[in-house]
C-alpha cells in the first residue's frame, strides 16, 4: 500500500466511532460554500462594513476560482473516491454519510475552507490559528469520513490558499492604487 493509502486506512478507521463520525459530519459543513457565506456575510456586514465593501467579492471569486480549478482536476486526474478504490480488497472504508458520485482528487470542501480561511486570516491576521484549526478540521473530516485520500486534502488545501493569497494580494494592491 502506499503511504496515502495506509494514512487513509488509519485516519478513517480511527475515527470510526459513532461520536466521531457525528463530529465530523458537523465539521465538514464548515467546507460548503453555502455554509461559509452564511457565516461569513453577516459577520463583516455587521462587523466591518469597510472591509465588507472592499473584501467580500474578491473572497468569493478567490473561492469560486479555486472550486473551478478542483473540478478541472476533478475530470482530469478522474481518481476514484476510496469506497471505489479499495472495493474487493478486503479494506473496510467507513463512510456514514455515503460516496459523492464525483471523482475524489483534489478535495472541494478542502479547497472551499482553506480558501475562506487564508483570506480571511490575511484580512484578520490575530485570529489565523482559529482559521486554521477550523479549516484543518473540514481536512481531516473529508478522510474520516471515507470521501477523500489525504492527498486529496493536501491538494484540495493549497489549491485554496494559493488562489486565496493571489485575489487577496491583487485587490490589495488595487485598493491602494484607487487611494
Amino acid at each position: 500500500m502506499s503511504l496515502d493509502e495506509l494514512l487513509f486506512i488509519h485516519i478513517n478507521q480511527g475515527f470510526s466511532s459513532s461520536g466521531w463520525s457525528t463530529f465530523f459530519s458537523i465539521a465538514t459543513r464548515l467546507g460548503n460554500g453555502y455554509v461559509l457565506a452564511l457565516l461569513i456575510v453577516p459577520s463583516l456586514f455587521f462587523l466591518d462594513r469597510k472591509r465588507f465593501r472592499e473584501q467580500l467579492l474578491p473572497m468569493v471569486i478567490s473561492v469560486a476560482l479555486g472550486g473551478l480549478a478542483v473540478t478541472v482536476a476533478k475530470v482530469a486526474v478522474d481518481r476514484p473516491r476510496p469506497a471505489e478504490h479499495f472495493k474487493g480488497t478486503g479494506a473496510e472504508v467507513h463512510t456514514p454519510l455515503g460516496t459523492p458520485s464525483d471523482r475524489s482528487f483534489p478535495s472541494g470542501h478542502t479547497q472551499t475552507a482553506f480558501g475562506a480561511a487564508a483570506y480571511l486570516s490575511c484580512m484578520y491576521p490575530v485570529a489565523t490559528p482559529a482559521f486554521v484549526v477550523l479549516a484543518a478540521l473540514v481536512g481531516l473530516s473529508r478522510t474520516a469520513l471515507g470521501v477523500h485520500f489525504p492527498s486529496d486534502v493536501l491538494v484540495g488545501a493549497i489549491s485554496g490558499i494559493v488562489f486565496a493569497l493571489g485575489i487577496f494580494f491583487l485587490n490589495k494592491r488595487r485598493l491602494q492604487r484607487n487611494a
